[in-house]
């Protein structure tokens, strides 16, 4: 009797049965992939979600691949490309490194190596995203913020989903990490949870949502929903004058918040995933205080709760964790400075704003579709080096264009889950393309 990888080899196939997906952070670890080894082709994909078939099968996509290397709009080699981008690098007196979030850990490092060896600024995507939630974290007031999400899933029986959509976003959060899974604690899965939903929209989970309450940003919003909490759960205030302290404002849904309040008080471990539309508010600072401030409470309490923020690139981790090792800071990092961590003076929006880089290179992000408007006519005013698999609107403003391999599909990485857990990405398929990793040496060895 033929064993199965017999059987596999006889009809040309391999079967990766704990592939880990890259798209978002996430990290699925139980992707199961038929390929056709003679095809160099995937042919079966199980587990993934739809974003994650989607970038298995992107390699596939050839008409959005960057098909060959790029000086300004017109084809070229990878060596003519390396020179180019060099003298770029050379030439600039402070350039800028950005993105790094949708590369692999090895790729990471080179990238800040040379934003070390140019004395650069060296930034990611957490500088715009999350901003806010780092300032309040370097206070070091807060020892319920970190959990694994193995953690959660064994033992949370109250998850609060605020100013966050998985289903849109992390389509497989709720069924690995949350709601569903069936945990050492909550042994019946959903049947032992409770699941709580505030945010400014109506969106799906309200439907499997115990509790439901919609953010007016008119009265303050989440900070203010967040600060009555606190006071409930420290019964600073009676419930009596928190509703004569809210009566104006029709908006505020006391009598949930209340009940919302009560389970919380009553949980046995719980979670609040805090998504973007806490950190990306108006109020964002604001925000985040009175969600540490309602996570402190409840913890002095007695009641164990974790604040978790929902990560959204796939490796915004492991970009956040080399930086916090290499310069112990998380983001926005100039190295042609004494202080080299100011939020607001060397983020990547504000030194693009005061013209004080003179060149970037940019690796696994696109800012000119997420990038305010007057900050990317600044940027095209300096010379764009760019390495991505896909075509963007980046990449058509760029000086310097370099296609690369698909980390986790095409090249072999390292990357960090949301909750900084380091996994490996396989090679699933072949390509002609070089990773980011390989690039980024040469343009190192070369500077």
């Amino acid at each position: 009797m033929k064993r199965k990888g017999e059987k596999e080899k006889e009809r040309g196939e391999k079967i990766i049965e704990a592939a880990v997906c890259p798209f978002c952070a996430c990290l699925c670890d139980d992707v199961v992939i038929s390929i056709s080894v003679a095809e160099n082709k995937i042919k079966e994909i199980r587990n993934a979600c739809t974003f994650g078939v989607k970038k298995f099968l992107s390699a596939e996509k050839t008409e959005r691949r960057i098909k060959t290397p790029r000086i300004d709009g017109k084809e070229t080699s990878y060596e003519v490309a390396i020179e180019k981008a060099v003298s770029i690098l050379r030439e600039a007196k402070k350039p800028l490194i950005y993105g790094m979030s949708n590369i692999g850990c090895n790729a990471q490092r080179v990238a800040l190596e040379i934003a070390k060896l140019k004395k650069g600024v060296c930034d990611i995507s957490e500088s715009i995203c999350h901003n806010f939630l780092y300032q309040e974290l370097r206070k070091g007031e807060y020892p319920f913020y970190y959990a694994l999400l193995d953690e959660i899933r064994d033992n949370a029986n109250v998850i609060v989903y605020w100013g966050s959509n998985p289903i849109r976003s992390h389509p497989r959060h709720l069924s690995k990490f949350s709601l569903y899974p069936v945990g050492r604690y909550a042994m019946k899965g959903v049947m032992d949870r409770e699941l709580i939903t505030i945010d400014l929209v109506d969106s799906e989970l309200k439907k499997i949502s115990r509790w439901f309450l919609q953010v007016d940003p008119g009265t303050g919003g989440d900070a203010k929903i967040a600060e009555i909490m606190k006071q409930l759960v420290k019964k600073e205030t009676n419930n009596g004058e928190l509703r004569e302290l809210v009566k104006d404002t029709a908006a505020i849904d006391f009598d949930t918040i209340v009940k919302i309040t009560d389970r919380l008080k009553k949980a046995f471990y719980g979670v609040i995933f805090v998504g973007l539309g806490i950190f990306s508010s108006e109020n964002a600072l604001r925000n985040v205080k009175a969600i540490f401030a309602l996570v402190e409470a409840l913890n002095k309490e007695g009641v164990k709760f974790v604040m978790f923020p929902m990560k959204g690139h796939f490796n915004v981790m492991g970009a956040v964790q080399l930086l916090l090792r290499e310069t112990g800071y998380p983001f926005g990092v100039d190295f042609s400075r004494n202080r080299i961590f100011e939020p607001g003076k060397t983020t990547v929006l504000d030194v693009i704003k005061r013209k004080e880089v003179d060149a970037a290179l940019i690796v696994g992000a696109d800012p000119f579709s997420s990038f305010p408007k007057d900050t990317v006519r600044k940027l095209c005013d300096i010379p764009i080096i760019i390495i991505d698999p896909f075509e963007s609107p980046t990449a058509q403003f760029s000086t310097v264009v370099f296609p690369a391999a698909i980390a986790g599909v095409e090249a072999e990485e390292i990357a960090y889950r949301m909750d900084g857990l380091p996994l490996k990405l396989e090679k699933i398929l072949n390509c002609d393309y070089p990773s980011d990793r390989e690039i980024l040496e040469r343009l190192l060895e070369s500077l």
